[in-house]
């Protein structure tokens, strides 16, 4: 059930680090250095020196963490999060964020559901991350708790804030809704819910396709 909602998300994270930190760092000090510059040249060149050499670390970084993935895909787990764990501790935060999450899904798909349990949570408590990382780390730690035979009543109060219509993981947060209530027998509200989400034209088309199916199995 976890492997849907999670595809593909690390990449995503991953590709957002590389193409929009820049951007972000220009929008908040582009101004400032610019207005430096007219006052005293070596300020760009002291930029010019500090950019050159983000350029590089994050370079590395993005590196070093390519190598860590490439463990992962040599199937050897326990070196690979050995490494992420290393890696976590030295990296920058955005890096530190991604590696995070890389290696709480390693926990979760070999079985570890408890270790990955309590990473997500770390994610979702740490209060420098865009909120938008912490509700993800809530709906997967959400996952592993319902894997884990979670009580179906603290998980959907727990899931309740990322189901309003403006979070991105809303659709994800309304399906496990949905089966949480399908789950502790209440049909009536598993089937309005699953019946939202194949009618909801704007929700991804797997989402649609699994709750009409569990839509399908409540009307037998």
């Amino acid at each position: 059930m976890s492997e849907p909602i999670q595809e593909g998300i690390l990449r995503e994270i991953d590709e957002e680090l590389r193409k929009d930190q820049f951007s972000k760092l220009w929008l908040r000090y582009g101004k400032i250095l610019i207005g430096l510059a007219f006052v005293i040249v070596s300020s760009v060149a002291g930029y010019k020196a500090w950019q050159n050499y983000d350029i590089t670390n994050r370079n590395q970084q993005g590196e070093r963490f390519a190598a860590t993935i490439s463990l992962i895909n040599e199937g050897d787990q326990e070196a690979a999060l050995g490494a992420l764990t290393a890696f976590q501790a030295e990296a920058s935060q955005g890096y530190q964020m991604l590696a995070g999450f890389q290696a709480a899904a390693m926990m979760a798909n070999g079985g570890n559901v408890q270790g990955a349990t309590a990473a997500y949570d770390k994610l979702a408590n740490d209060g420098s991350l865009d909120i938008i990382y912490r509700d993800l780390a809530i709906l997967l730690g959400a996952i592993q708790r319902m894997n884990n035979n979670g009580d179906t009543a603290v998980l959907t109060t727990l899931l309740a804030s990322l189901t309003a219509d403006k979070n991105p993981w809303r659709y994800s947060a309304r399906e496990l809704t949905a089966i949480l209530a399908k789950q502790s027998g209440h049909k009536a509200k598993a089937r309005k819910l699953f019946a939202a989400l194949t009618d909801d034209k704007t929700a991804p088309q797997g989402i649609r396709l699994r709750a009409r199916e569990l839509l399908t199995g409540l009307a037998e």
